[in-house]
């Protein structure tokens, strides 16, 4: 092991020499092959079958409009597959005795990381986008109304691109949970946390194939690409081959993870800190509120940063969205409606209010876990945004952008949204806890470092700064209102 990390001569010649092992060892077992043709091959033929036979039951139109969700399937079925070769990655050479032979070859743990992914990728990849070609081609052919109808260059590249985004998420989170399982049937149940997500994925993109939804459709598959290049990078960089060895006899220790979640919740230390240089000190409020709060909130400034970046983007993307008059007839009435009236004063009123904001803050921080904070960040980015269109629709509809604010926003806000941001600042770190770590930490310590300090951080101010927001919005602002209209 001594020699793990000194590379091979030559640029990507140590990836290459890898991915062409694995994929030798994959195109020579039948058991894989069999499916792949069925899947490239047999499976198109059978959906364009199913596609025309249906064209006189539900209509042309209604069967032109399934036809680039049809196309979606066709690679998204042979892509799914490379869960089966990338779950073996790593888990698959330790039932096979092989893996301190591939761990002791004289290459970077960089390399081979990517060499495995690159020869979990390209098989199944190559199949999907082959099996579209196939059905796109016998499409054109047999039905050149049917198809060219709904297709076109610019929708095609959206299709395509979302398959090769997939696949990519998919074997990147797949060799992510391969080195770090210690087997087989633990990698299999693990892997239903990337397979339903992107199954999730394939039906909101057949609802926006229905609705005619390009647009968004291009958002989607951005987003799916960005999501692809964090899941390779976080496995890259959380890639060791030492602990896949020492994982060889590893078990799950609860205990040992509530004693790393309460040293980091009772005593604050910036992140990377090494367990053994706490000094085991006793919770304390006090020196939380005196020490610690400033130290964290310095630790914290590119998140923040981040908040208000997304507070402003959402400011923009309001103005612009009522600008354009998107959603204007939905949302004209109900705003002269609302605009001017105000609930009841009361406590009922403030309790609905902060159950509601408490819930926000919490539920879009720790979800942030399993999409790399975007539930954060969106945060303040939707409350911005809905102040932003609401401004610029009095502004055109000859109201007082002013007085709106005054009334509906100022009184609580300025206590509330520094709350929100501050929540989406510590949601956002726990999100980046899984891309990146600071040296001396394991993903795992990072993950836990960043939960125990927002507990904290949520117990002790954001929790009570909420309350005392909820008392203003559910006593105060009412009456703000009334007054002011």
């Amino acid at each position: 092991m001594a020699t793990s990390n000194r590379p091979l001569p030559g640029f990507n010649s140590a990836i290459r020499i890898i991915a062409q092992r694995e994929i030798k060892d994959t195109l020579s077992d039948w058991r894989i092959l069999l499916p792949i043709f069925i899947l490239t091959f047999i499976l198109p033929q059978l959906i364009v079958t199913a596609l025309v036979a249906s064209a006189p039951w539900i209509g042309r139109e209604s069967a032109a409009q399934l036809v680039p969700f049809a196309m979606l399937l066709v690679g998204f079925i042979p892509a799914s597959f490379s869960l089966i070769t990338a779950l073996e990655a790593f888990v698959g050479e330790r039932e096979r005795n092989s893996l301190e032979a591939l761990l002791a070859m004289p290459i970077s743990d960089a390399d081979l990381y990517s060499g495995k992914l690159l020869s979990s990728l390209l098989p199944p990849l190559l199949s999907s986008y082959l099996a579209m070609a196939i059905f796109g081609i016998t499409m054109a052919i047999t039905q050149p109304a049917l198809y060219f109808g709904v297709m076109n260059l610019p929708r095609l590249l959206i299709v395509l691109l979302l398959i090769g985004a997939k696949s990519v998420v998919m074997v990147a989170g797949a060799v992510i949970i391969s080195s770090h399982t210690s087997s087989i049937r633990a990698a299999n149940l693990l892997a239903s946390f990337v397979l339903i997500p992107m199954s999730v994925m394939l039906q909101l993109e057949a609802l926006l194939i229905i609705g005619e939804r390009w647009d968004t459709m291009s958002w989607t598959a951005l987003a799916l690409v960005t999501v692809a290049v964090i899941l390779a990078r976080t496995g890259m960089q959380a890639f060791n081959r030492e602990e896949i060895l020492s994982r060889e006899h590893e078990q799950f220790n609860f205990q040992a993870l509530r004693r790393t979640f309460l040293t980091f919740f009772r005593e604050y230390r910036p992140a990377g800190t090494p367990l053994e240089a706490y000094a085991r000190l006793p919770f304390s409020p006090a020196r939380f509120y005196r020490a610690e709060l400033p130290a964290l909130l310095r630790e914290l400034h590119l998140p923040i940063a981040v908040a208000l970046l997304a507070s402003l983007a959402g400011l923009l993307v309001g103005f612009g969205l009522s600008a354009s008059g998107y959603g204007h007839r939905l949302l004209s009435e109900p705003l002269r409606q609302a605009i001017g009236s105000a609930p009841d004063p009361g406590f009922e009123l403030a309790l609905r209010v902060f159950l509601q904001n408490s819930r926000v803050v919490l539920l879009s921080s720790l979800l942030s876990t399993l999409v790399f904070g975007v539930f954060a960040f969106l945060v303040p980015a939707v409350a911005f945004a809905q102040i932003g269109y609401v401004s610029h629709w009095l502004v055109s509809h000859g109201g007082s952008p002013w007085t709106f604010l005054a009334a509906y926003v100022l009184p609580h806000g300025i206590v509330e949204l520094p709350v929100a941001m501050l929540g989406a600042a510590m949601g956002l770190r726990i999100g980046a806890a899984l891309v990146s770590h600071p040296p001396g930490f394991s993903v795992g310590q990072n993950l836990l470092w960043a939960l125990a300090n927002f507990l904290k951080l949520f117990l002790l101010l954001l929790l009570p700064l909420l309350g005392v927001s909820a008392l203003i919005e559910g006593l105060l602002t009412p009456l703000v209102i009334r007054a002011l209209y």
